[in-house]
Order: structure tokens, then sequence, then C-alpha cells
């Protein structure tokens, strides 16, 4: 009886050699490859939240869209990439795809002014979902098409497929954990946006160009490492800033820029005005400061303040200023140096760089007053927000002491749900709630204004005497009588939500009212 005829495979396992396994040059080639597109995609990902905030903002709509756009984008790159890799030589399709990608990420810095304007008039929601995917669907859809073409590389028979996957997903999910990492804790607070997603697309060219040298396409490959040459000297030139633009740079928590006006020089972070002062005095100037006279008004005998939230420092230096002793908690260490290099924040008011949650938690000391004025460019930090740091404040303050917020809002109407939780959630806790409302010129652009809110235990006066205090005055806000508001908890804080609509409406105000500042990198 004739021997059944073995396979070429299995004669090949038999004598043990896997059939298509790659060079070990190529396989070394394309596991460091994939670790590092692998990483480049989260640090691009990363990244495109930092093209897009400043001038779209950090909202939860930005951080959407970018993910959507990642995982959209890397779907049709697996789709394509498949197809891609069963039909061209995989080695010189790899190389293609990681040189077209960088060579696309070279333009992002170059077109995002104009994508930005031309996505202005679809709204706040569909203008960062469009930008997001013009600006970086088409190099994450080739960097997700490397991955069939990687497999194609380490495994060529299906006895050694599982190992091959397993290899190439394993080394590019493990770059993609170290990208994310090295981006927020290193990158972004140490290197300009656009330096960053130049350096990726010069890595990508390095990546490119090395593949086309290994498959024997010199020209090519010769090519893409000249590009990556001419872009590593232009990174590291820099961009030139507008001398009215005395500082742009990037922290844990948004872009921040020091812009001079005419009159003013005025602290943005991710766009949104959180300050200013006279450019010659260095003296705050922003209307909301003047609320706070309200304070020592009420408590004429009080000593000592608690200012959650440093910005341009307006409202410390007004304690300053009255002799009431301050401590600042500001979690951004690089808005402490900002405030004392560029707005003059004097350096005999203490600030601790910290988060307000964490200090009134774990602080002995007791506070007359506790100002509450954090922000995130136009958002709040919600979980400062709550029922049980209300409750924490309460027992940080002195007897009769006052706590303070500072809120972005609306006063009436739809849109001021959020405002009103917030005194409902304090009404738990706190005898007595008061809440006043800056008037919103005639001809605003948006209904959002700086709501002024108090608290405390013992009698809240009302504010008479200074001028500015009798226009306060004339400003309160009727206690809300509806059930609709919500008691914002540690399990359950909506607010966010709640003042959804006038945050979008602040920021769309904020593209058409100062634009040209927004673009500035």
């Amino acid at each position: 009886m004739q021997r059944p005829r073995r396979s070429q495979a299995t004669t090949a396992i038999a004598a043990g050699h896997r059939p298509g396994m790659a060079h070990a040059p190529i396989e070394a080639y394309v596991l460091v490859a994939s670790f590092l597109t692998g990483a480049i995609v989260l640090v691009v990902e990363i990244l495109g939240t930092r093209v897009v905030s400043p001038y779209y903002g950090a909202s939860v709509y930005v951080w959407s869209a970018l993910i959507g756009v990642t995982l959209g984008s890397l779907t049709v790159g697996y789709l394509a990439g498949g197809w891609a890799a069963d039909r061209w030589p995989p080695l010189a399709a790899f190389a293609l795809e990681t040189t077209a990608a960088a060579l696309h990420l070279l333009l992002v810095p170059w077109l995002r002014e104009s994508v930005l304007v031309a996505t202005t008039a679809l709204g706040l929601k569909t203008g960062s979902l469009v930008s997001a995917a013009v600006l970086f669907g088409p190099p994450l859809v080739l960097l997700g098409m490397t991955g069939p073409s990687a497999v194609r590389l380490v495994t060529g028979d299906f006895t050694v497929l599982g190992r091959g996957v397993g290899r190439v997903y394993g080394v590019s999910t493990f770059g993609s954990m170290l990208g994310a990492i090295l981006t927020g804790f290193v990158l972004i607070p140490g290197c300009a946006v656009a330096t960053l997603l130049i350096a990726c697309a010069v890595a990508l060219l390095g990546i490119g160009g090395a593949g086309l040298l290994l498959a024997r396409l010199p020209l090519g490959g010769g090519a893409a490492l000249l590009v990556a040459m001419l872009a590593a000297v232009g990174a590291a030139r820099g961009p030139s800033l507008p001398p009215h633009v005395r500082y742009v740079g990037n922290s844990f928590y948004g872009e921040l820029k020091v812009i001079d006006t005419p009159v003013h020089r005025v602290l943005l972070i991710d766009g949104v005005d959180n300050g200013f002062v006279d450019r010659v005095s260095m003296e705050p100037r922003a209307p909301y400061i003047a609320a706070f006279d309200y304070l020592p008004a009420a408590r004429p005998s009080a000593r000592r303040a608690l200012c959650i939230g440093l910005g341009a420092g307006g409202v410390p230096r007004a304690f300053h200023g009255r002799v009431i002793v301050t401590d600042v908690v500001e979690i951004d260490a690089e808005i402490v140096r900002l405030a004392r290099d560029w707005l003059g924040f004097p350096t005999d008011i203490r600030v601790i760089v910290e988060d307000g949650r964490t200090y009134v938690e774990r602080t002995d000391a007791r506070y007359d007053f506790v100002v509450l004025d954090a922000f995130h460019a136009e958002t709040h930090p919600v979980h400062l927000f709550t029922r049980e740091v209300f409750a924490r404040v309460n027992e940080v303050l002195a007897p009769g002491g006052i706590l303070a917020i500072n809120m972005a809002g609306i006063a009436d109407g739809e849109g001021s749900a959020a405002w009103r939780s917030v005194h409902r959630t304090l009404a738990e806790r706190f005898t007595q709630v008061r809440v006043f409302a800056a008037p919103t010129p005639p001809n605003a652009s948006t209904r959002v204004t700086n709501l002024f809110v108090v608290a405390s235990q013992e009698a809240l006066p009302t504010p008479t005497g200074a001028p500015a205090l009798a226009a306060l005055a004339a400003t309160e806000i009727a206690p809300p009588r509806d059930d609709a508001a919500v008691v914002l908890t540690d399990d359950y804080n909506p607010v966010d939500d709640l003042h959804r609509a006038a945050l979008v409406g602040w920021r769309e105000a904020v593209i058409r009212n100062a634009r040209a500042l927004l673009l500035v990198q």
C-alpha cells in the first residue's frame, strides 16, 4: 500500500522548522515596529484632545469624539489592512502604511487651524467630532492597517498562527499602555503638542524607512529617512509666538496661555479666560471678585480664609489686602508658577499644590471663610460639588464661618438646574444659603454668568454699604421651590449633565469672540 504523502509544511515541522516563519531580522523589526506603532496610536489619541480642546474645550464631547474616532479608524484600518496584506508583499505594505501615517501627522499642525475654523458652523458637538475625524482619522486608519501585515510577516502557516498573532498584538498593546502613561505623565507636561506630533511622525518615518530598506526598496527607504531628519530639525527649532502671546504651555490638566491685550494680561486654560490683571499695576480686574467683599462685610471679625482654586489669584489677593491670612489650594503647579511669574501673585500668600478635596479631608485647620473658585476651562471639578464635600467643609469652618462658591451658570429658566441642585445640596447641611447672579450685559452672546453662592450655619445679612455690595443685593435669586433639583452625592452627581447646555453655549460664544487666541499654539 502506498504511504500517504506528507505536506511540505508537515515535513518541515517534523524537521524542527516553521514554514513561512520570517527571517530573524525581519521578525525582530516587525515586533519592535508593532510596539512603537501601538505606543504612537495612544499618544496620538491623547494628543488629539490637546489639539482640539483649546478650541472646543475638554468636555465629555471632545473626549468621546477622540475615543470614537480612534476606535472607528482602527476598525477600518484592520479591515483594509487585512485586504492589503493578502494582495501586496507584507513587508513593503507595512513600511508604506507607517510612512503614509507619518506624512499625515506632519501635516496636522498646519491643518489644525483651517479644519477647526471650517467646522465652527457645525457647533461644539458635531464640530469636535468632524475635526477629530479629519485631523486624526487617516493616520489612525493607516496605523491600524499595519496589524494584519505584521501578522503575515511573523507567521506564514496556520499551525503557528495563534502564536504569531499573540506576539504581534501583545507587543502592540504593551506599547499602547506605555504610550498612554508616558504621554500623560511626561510628554504633555514637558513639550509642545505640535512638537510631540512631529516626533511621532519622525518615529514612524524611521520605522517606515527601515522597513523599505529591508524590503529592498532603497530609494523609498532613503527618502523616508531623509524626511525624518528634516522634520526632526524643524521640530527642534519650535514655533515662534506672536508678540502679545507671552506664554503657551501644557500641564497635566490643560493647555495654558498668558495673553496680553491692550489693557489686561489674561490667563487662558483650554481657551477660556480664568482671570486677568492690569498689565501695568498687575492688580486683578475680573468683575466677579467684587462679590467676595460680601464675606468680610458679613463677618467683620474674620481673620483666616481658604481658597480652593487659584487662577489669576484675584480672590486671595482681595483677602490679603484686608489682612485676612489666606491659604490657597491649587491642583496645578504650573498655574501657581504662571500666577507668580506673569500675573503678579504675591509670594507671601501660601499656596498648597494639592487637590482641594484631599486638602479639606485631611486638614486640621479652621477657617472663617472657605471659597470654592475652581474651574477647568469652563467646567467645574464635580468631585468638589457633593454632599460629602460640603459636610466636610462645614467641619473645617469656624463657628459662624461662610462657604462661598463662584459658579458659572444661567440664573433662571432652562440651564439653571445645576445651581439649583447645588443650592438644594447645600441646604441639607447649612441653615442659611443665598445665591446672587452677576448681571448679564444686554449685548452678551450668552446667558452664562457668574453665580455667587454663600452658605453658613448663622444668619447671612443682606449686603449693604459699599456700592458693590448694594449692586450684589439687587441681583439675589429667590430660593428654588421646585422638586426637580438633585441632591449631589459622591454616588450620584449629574451636575456636569445639568450644566452641559449652558456650558456648550459658553464655549460656542468663546469660539465666536476669541478665535484668534484659541488657535495660537
